[in-house]
């Protein structure tokens, strides 16, 4: 598995769990409760103090979403470039700004890295 794959594989999983979540934003209550923001309010967790209950509502389904969507992009134009060198189409220019692109990649591995496939070789 290369670091590309590994990406694309931990994204896929954050996806699926954000939409098995429910992609409607969640709100933070005084009391520490976090519920789903929507006409048919639900549920969603208690937490032991007010930061704690703001946190787990910023991270709602919603928000992992649109990072993934996110994230994926950046993958796709790493991707995207990889291909275009891989053809012959090599300039100092396009080097670098790949070069950077897989420092980006690397970077965005770094929150995955207790999992079992990532490779300390992709440690920025």
């Amino acid at each position: 598995m290369d670091l590309v794959e590994f990406l694309r594989a931990r994204l896929a999983r954050d996806e699926q769990i954000a939409r098995d979540s429910s992609s409607a934003p969640w709100k933070a209550t005084p009391s520490g409760t976090i519920n789903i923001d929507s006409d048919t309010a639900g549920f969603v967790a208690k937490a032991e103090n007010d930061a704690y209950a703001e946190h787990i509502a910023r991270h709602h389904p919603a928000r992992t979403l649109a990072e993934v969507a996110a994230r994926r992009q950046i993958v796709d134009d790493y991707e995207k470039t990889a291909w275009i060198l891989e053809q012959g189409h090599r300039t100092p220019e396009l080097e670098a700004a790949q070069a950077v692109r897989e420092s980006v990649l690397r970077l965005l591995a770094l929150p995955y890295a207790t999992h079992p496939a990532y490779r300390e070789e992709w440690r920025p």
